[in-house]
């Protein structure tokens, strides 16, 4: 895990346009640049430098966790509860060399099967092949360590470089009316086609979604959409070798006993991290006046069923029709969807809402909201389309990108390592528990 990136801070309301062949930067239709543009171009640069070129020519030479080395430092027979226990990780490639670079995704937890408690570590990368991990021993009794290499740091520079090089992942067909039938064609966030296409723009933040015009049917006609994965990869067969589900989460830790945590009678301070505040449900409470509304996201919103385009809308449009006022609440969830596209898309996205909710807060300081982070998921999915690197990415950038805002944050990220569900549907009992920090946090 790096740390954070220091960056500086219903009816649909689209035009139908139709255009005869594919713009040059369908995404920014504006020649010259805008603010958005700019913040954008800033980012992608800090996330550059945050995920360097790492090539290689062989399996051997990326991260190990076999042959890599946890210490703790200062071991001790017994711990305090407070105590936080240090490890210095060095890692090695396969044939147990040191590495001298960092970039390795690296997820820590701590767990106690008996207590059913469990907490998220802190990785700190000296981006030398050292790396310290930080865990607060939250509670008394026996206490298991991991330490998972999700990613070697020469995958990581894979994934991120793949991410960025196409839009193609995951095809839509869009359904158009046509009298008593249908026509289907495709659809894309980009269309490489001379064909006639179909423009659906929000013209206000300037994110466009195209179709290709079915013959003698207007763009107003569209109806449905649905989606579907593509077989396409940006890796090399080499780096795809990396993503074998037997390469992805091995623990470094193996041979670590678990250590044993006693209340001592030392008072301590204990770092209870920022949760932060956050999850939706449907509800309606006539009694107390209450009613719980629901909004999809527009595109990218995948799914294998097919879905009414009627029912989605850019969330930056409904913010803008949100009065306002102490007894709102606002919450906000953008990440799974947006996985398998160059980041640029979720960027955009997540700045154009930033902006909504910086116009909805100056016209009502006193609305409340809420941004919940992405959850984790499942290390035998999809890695080039759906891996948790993309959704760290995410997580950092949508921080930083509301870190000037009066909000708040649940950590889904944060509570799903903490709980090690590796679900992007996580248990019930999980999902409970953000919904208790939520209704604490509003009342």
């Amino acid at each position: 895990l790096w740390t954070a990136l220091k960056l500086p801070i219903s009816l649909h309301h689209w035009n139908d346009i139709m255009k005869s062949s594919h713009p040059e930067a369908p995404l920014n239709p504006v020649v010259s640049p805008t603010e958005t543009e700019l913040r954008i171009k800033k980012i992608m640069e800090e996330l550059n430098q945050l995920v360097p070129p790492r090539p290689f020519t062989h399996k051997n030479t990326t991260t190990s966790a076999t042959h890599s080395r946890a210490t703790i430092l200062n071991p001790q027979d017994t711990y305090c509860k407070g105590d936080q226990l240090d490890i210095l990780l060095e890692v090695r490639d396969h044939l147990g060399r040191r590495k001298k670079y960092g970039g390795d995704f690296l997820r820590a937890r701590m767990s106690s099967p008996t207590l059913k408690a469990g907490a998220s570590g802190k990785v700190t990368d000296f981006n030398n092949g050292t790396y310290l991990v930080s865990f607060t021993l939250f509670w008394e009794g026996q206490v298991s360590l991991s330490l998972l290499l999700i990613h070697p740091s020469e995958g990581v520079s894979a994934l991120w470089r793949a991410r960025n090089q196409g839009y193609d992942r995951v095809i839509f067909t869009g359904q158009f009316a046509s009298g008593t039938s249908h026509v289907n064609t495709d659809c894309a966030l980009v269309l490489n086609s001379s064909a006639e296409l179909c423009r659906y723009l929000d013209a206000q933040d300037q994110e466009a979604f195209y179709c290709m015009k079915p013959p003698h049917v207007p763009c107003a006609a569209l109806t449905h959409m649905r989606s579907k994965n593509k077989q396409v990869s940006y890796l090399s067969k080499q780096e795809r070798s990396l993503f074998e589900r037997s390469n992805v989460g091995v623990e470094i830790m193996d041979n670590f006993d678990a250590i044993s945590v006693s209340k001592c009678n030392t008072l301590k301070s204990v770092d209870l991290h920022e949760f932060g505040k956050f999850q939706h449900q449907l509800a309606v409470d006539l009694d107390r006046n209450i009613n719980i509304q629901w909004q999809k996201h527009a595109y990218p919103l995948i799914g294998s069923l097919t879905y009414s385009v009627k029912e989605i809308e850019y969330l930056a449009r409904v913010i803008d029709r949100t009065g306002g006022e102490k007894n709102t609440i606002i919450v906000i969830s953008l990440g799974q969807h947006f996985r398998p596209f160059p980041i640029d898309i979720f960027i955009r996205r997540a700045l154009n809402v930033h902006k909504a909710v910086q116009r909805l807060l100056l016209r009502s300081p006193d609305t409340m909201v809420i941004i919940k982070a992405e959850n984790i998921r499942e290390m035998n999915t999809d890695v080039e389309r759906f891996g948790d690197f993309h959704g760290y990415i995410q997580y950092l950038a949508i921080k930083d990108i509301f870190r000037d805002l009066n909000v708040g944050v649940i950590d889904a990220w944060d509570i799903t390592i903490a709980y090690g569900t590796n679900n992007v549907h996580p248990p019930q009992s999980v999902v409970r528990n953000q919904i208790n920090i939520l209704l604490n946090y509003i009342c």
